[in-house]
């Protein structure tokens, strides 16, 4: 039995470091202004293995669990990069399927100060869910077009164990919307969205983190994770409505941030701990991910995220009780950087 397969695709990141680029906001919306045509000069240059459910496996497997990765790559540079890479890390790649027909995906990260702009490459992928055996926890997160015809056999596999399932959906499980999504968001146990992609799903209903809670909830998540970037994250479950600022420090680079949160926060739910420390868990393991180029150079190991949290007694959640201290945490939300 493993503590938890992760469900998703892996790529190759190529992290690009400019200094000649203008930002500008436009309609309210931050542009990178270049000339076209131009040969912009790199500063720096970094290759590694990534994506959301890579960076959740070798993640999850740092933080202690006995983890298992099922993802579809080609039998090329890049795909055995990925599969040394989980050997490595101590996870298990009983469950990642070969496709020589199509390559394995890559993508390029243009970095300007800290913050980046991904650009995405996916192959064409047929899945197929292996046969896995009992887990205590799937994590499904990103895959490509035709993810839903994956959905039935997951549904099968979690009914017939009674798996619990963390569920952090890519661009495409995004953009198809919640029909789509429905048998998944029926039987999970803990959805991660930011602010931004919870608006998208269930309408526009302002900023307010407790009404996106609870009409996330509405659709079938027991419990829901909603980060707001710099601002701070919010858990919302049967055992309380939390808010925690970010984990203080400098970011180098922000591209794996997301996955380091919701990693940190369902290993210690596998860990027996409950919503409350979890959080603290997830703003820890983010705040070292940012600190380092790419999404798992940076991630803690459960020994080194403990004792962390232990030199911090002071970084700890608020409970979010009645409207007064909701407006008072709203209130310092607002003065923090974007």
């Amino acid at each position: 039995m493993f503590d938890l397969i992760s469900i998703g695709d892996a790529t190759i990141d190529t992290f690009l470091f400019f200094h000649d680029i203008e930002i500008k906001e436009i309609n309210g919306q931050s542009k990178a202004i270049i000339n076209w045509g131009d040969k912009l000069p790199v500063d720096e240059l970094y290759r590694t293995v990534a994506g959301n459910a890579a960076n959740n496996a070798v993640g999850s497997s740092r933080l202690g669990l006995k983890t298992a990765f099922y993802t579809v790559l080609a039998h090329d540079t890049g795909g055995r990069e990925i599969m040394h890479k989980m050997t490595k890390e101590g996870v298990s790649t009983r469950y990642i399927v070969i496709d020589d027909e199509h390559g394995t995906n890559a993508s390029t990260v243009l970095t300007y100060k800290g913050e980046r702009t991904i650009l995405v490459y996916h192959e064409h992928r047929r899945y197929k869910l292996p046969n896995l055996v009992p887990a205590h926890w799937l994590y499904v997160t990103s895959l490509n077009n035709g993810f839903e015809k994956l959905y039935p056999e997951l549904v099968r596999y979690i009914e017939k164990y009674k798996v619990k399932v963390g569920y952090n959906p890519g661009t495409f499980q995004l953009r198809a919307g919640v029909e789509k999504n429905s048998l998944l968001l029926k039987r999970t146990a803990v959805l991660s969205l930011n602010v931004e992609e919870s608006q998208g799903w269930v309408g526009d209903c302002g900023r307010d983190p407790e009404v996106l809670c609870k009409k996330l909830t509405e659709l079938g998540p027991k419990a829901v994770i909603l980060t707001d970037g710099r601002r701070g994250a919010y858990s919302y479950s049967a055992e309380g409505f939390y808010y925690l600022g970010e984990y203080p420090g400098p970011c180098l680079e922000s591209t794996g941030a997301g996955d380091a949160f919701t990693t940190a926060y369902i290993a210690a739910l596998s860990h027996g701990l409950p919503h409350k420390e979890a959080l603290r868990w997830g703003p820890v393991n983010a705040g070292s991910v940012v600190q380092q180029v790419g999404p798992q150079a940076g991630l803690l190991t459960k020994k080194e995220l403990e004792s962390r949290l232990k030199k911090m007694k002071t970084f700890k959640p608020t409970e979010i009780t009645d409207e007064k201290i909701k407006n008072k945490v709203l209130e310092s939300v607002k003065t923090k950087e974007d």
